[in-house]
């Protein structure tokens, strides 16, 4: 299965950026404050990125999405949960491994 199969439930959220070299999703819970973090330095560091509160969703579909995702990387999803151009990942906020992902 492709990245680009898996089906997003609920509401992604883009926050428009000066840096688009990379598809940047973050799978996030409203109420975490790892994730408020997370969005407000993408957001300072101009960024463009969507997320996904996940704690939004509807049970069932936010269980099926997270078993693809878990499937799709072979991880078990943690939050914040950042998926660089659909094939890289980093479950957790740490900033330099974040930049890692993007080759800063």
């Amino acid at each position: 299965m492709n990245f680009a199969d898996i089906k997003f439930p609920g509401e992604v959220v883009t926050v428009e950026g000066e840096k688009k070299a990379h598809e940047i999703i973050m799978l996030a819970l409203s109420t975490c404050q790892w994730c408020k973090k997370g969005k407000k330095w993408l957001k300072d560091n101009n960024y463009t990125y969507s997320y996904l509160d996940i704690d939004k969703v509807v049970f069932e579909d936010k269980r099926e999405f997270k078993r693809a995702v878990s499937k799709h990387f072979n991880a078990m999803v943690r939050y914040p949960f950042l998926i660089v151009d659909g094939d890289k990942f980093y479950a957790g906020f740490n900033i330099e491994n974040w930049k890692e992902l993007f080759l800063e």
